[in-house]
């Protein structure tokens, strides 16, 4: 969503949501406000009828599925002054553990990184099938900074890039491993007006899966209607799993 969702965007966006017919959804810059309020009630209406989010008036995260989990809202224990509601973690009764993100910008995210860092080692220690899906606001300077592609200087860079492929070495991203050598951006400064097609998309929206849940990983594709219906400024991202243990499919 864009900065919680214009209360004219929030119905066909939704809308394009249920069209993927998925068993969850993880919707970063949700806001605790009424379009929010909006919101939650439309996914209930829908079928989604356990709801999570951490209560928050900025930009958070809503987890919401059609069936039962256990929420844990700032699963690290960030102090307030560190964005607490950045991160929210759901375990389902499958035994999926699911983390929900909207990582804040430069380096205010890198305390939320190295957690992150810290669950991957211990969900891949512990045999845990865990994702980790949304709105990272991080990736590789080469390849998911459009102006930096095929340049041996970089024009642009992330600051946490550092932190970003330590988590890679430990969890595995989802849409790369699935589409190997492959460029799409998931995120362009949102203009209403046509404009001269410029060099400034990022891939900022990833998932990634622990080392026991990558055998069940299916698909992980980008939906940019999502953007390019103006419906918010980010492609959605559509990751499904193998039924073994559940039919889990869960776009950010």
């Amino acid at each position: 969503m864009r900065s919680g969702g214009t209360r004219a965007k929030i119905d066909a966006l939704l809308q394009r949501c249920f069209s993927h017919d998925c068993d969850a959804l993880v919707l970063p810059e949700f806001r605790d406000n009424a379009s929010g309020e909006r919101i939650r009630e439309i996914l209930l209406d829908n079928g989604y009828v356990h709801q999570a989010a951490y209560p928050h008036k900025g930009n958070g995260v809503l987890l919401a599925a059609r069936r039962a989990f256990r929420p844990t809202p700032n699963p690290f224990g960030l102090d307030e002054n560190e964005y607490p509601q950045a991160v929210l973690q759901g375990d389902f009764e499958d035994g999926l553990r699911l983390f929900g993100v909207y990582l804040p910008g430069q380096d205010r995210k890198r305390p939320h990184l190295r957690c992150l860092i810290a669950a991957a080692e211990h969900c891949n220690e512990a045999g845990i099938d865990a994702m980790c899906i949304g709105d990272l606001n991080s990736g590789r300077n080469e390849t998911d900074i459009e102006a930096n592609v095929g340049r041996t200087r970089l024009r642009d860079s992330f600051s946490t890039a550092d932190l970003y492929a330590e988590l890679e070495r430990h969890w595995t991203e989802a849409w790369l491993y699935r589409h190997p050598g492959k460029i799409e951006f998931s995120w362009y400064p949102f203009r209403l007006e046509e404009q001269t097609p410029r060099r400034n998309g990022w891939r900022i929206d990833k998932a990634f899966v622990s080392r026991s849940l990558l055998p069940r990983l299916i698909s992980a594709e980008y939906d940019h209607g999502f953007r390019t219906e103006l419906l918010t400024d980010h492609s959605g991202l559509i990751v499904t799993l193998s039924p073994r243990r559940g039919n889990d499919s869960v776009p950010a």
